[in-house]
């Protein structure tokens, strides 16, 4: 059994072991974090952790009590600690030294639940080495050729590099989208809503410039969505990290004021675009074939401020 030591205000101690086995016939498993602080009002102990089926891969949180031996879990995306035994999908369990029993009630039907301890983990042993990518399309620009693939079990998408390519280029690159997709299959397979879309901006013989647009629900109070910038070069073998490696002497800000900035639009005004610059630190940025797409950033609340500027290359020349 794995002890966890988490220090917050207060020590918190918790223990977290893993299971696998069977609801009804179906093979799954599950990993449980249960706080050993005692109460003395009789409420328990905090229970959480997440389940998934070996057929699907797709975690389902849990949350829930641990009173005496029994242990009472719901789906933690439903969870209401009120109505922890009104839930439509309830897991109740008996733990012994080795094994949790009991049944998995969904609705009206109930499931016989046996589960064994393992010392397995089971998203970097068992799971992530499932994930595998399948041939969807190919798409050819000039010369060259963007191959598509998803991933077996989330169904994520993203290209690879194709013909048209060196080798040297698709083995640098392909090894970072490989990375990419992965990561996103498992924010996929760990979140209740995951929205993802691939917007190609430019390919050339010197870059290849994409944003990946997301809207996901992985826990807390609300969605979140935007953008992630990604450019290549073809030529360094190199992911571009910002765009002013590329252009040095420009200020950005300042060119995107001087063309934008309209004192008498509202949402300017609300959204302070023009008017504080650290909105603009930590910016989104993409090539396009005939210029640059710049989008400032802001906190979860402003999300709505975020809008694509657009600026020529003759206006951002060295």
């Amino acid at each position: 059994m794995k002890k966890k030591l988490i220090l917050l205000l207060f020590p918190i101690i918790t223990w977290s072991q893993s299971y696998v086995g069977h609801v009804g016939d179906l093979p799954i498993h599950l990993e449980l974090d249960i706080d050993e602080d005692q109460n003395n009002d009789g409420s328990g102990q905090r229970v959480d952790g997440f389940y998934f089926y070996d057929s699907k891969l797709i975690s389902i949180p849990l949350r829930g009590v641990f009173i005496q031996d029994t242990i009472t879990v719901v789906d933690g995306w439903f969870y209401s600690e009120d109505k922890v035994g009104d839930a439509k999908e309830v897991f109740r369990l008996q733990k012994t030294e080795t094994q949790l029993t009991g049944v998995l009630q969904l609705k009206k039907e109930e499931y016989t639940v046996v589960l064994t301890k393992t010392e397995q983990d089971p998203i970097t042993s068992f799971r992530n080495p499932k994930l595998t990518f399948k041939k969807d399309s190919v798409s050819t620009y000039q010369d060259k050729q963007l191959v598509w693939f998803h991933e077996r079990f989330s169904k994520t998408q993203l290209f690879r590099l194709g013909n048209g390519y060196t080798k040297a280029q698709r083995t640098v690159f392909n090894s970072i989208l490989d990375t990419l997709h992965l990561e996103d299959a498992e924010g996929m397979l760990d979140c209740s809503s995951f929205e993802l879309s691939t917007v190609i901006n430019r390919i050339d013989d010197r870059f290849i410039s994409f944003t990946k647009y997301y809207s996901v629900y992985c826990g807390g109070a609300h969605p979140s969505y935007g953008g992630i910038g990604y450019t290549f070069d073809l030529t360094t073998l190199q992911e571009v990290a910002s765009i002013e490696s590329l252009y040095p002497n420009v200020d950005f800000f300042q060119v995107l004021k001087t063309k934008y900035y309209d004192s008498t639009d509202e949402y300017q005004d609300d959204c302070e675009v023009f008017v504080d610059e650290s909105n603009w630190e930590y910016k989104r940025w993409n090539l396009t074939t005939e210029g640059v797409l710049l989008t400032p950033n802001y906190p979860h609340v402003m999300k709505a401020c975020e809008e694509d500027y657009f600026l020529s290359y003759d206006e951002i020349k060295n």
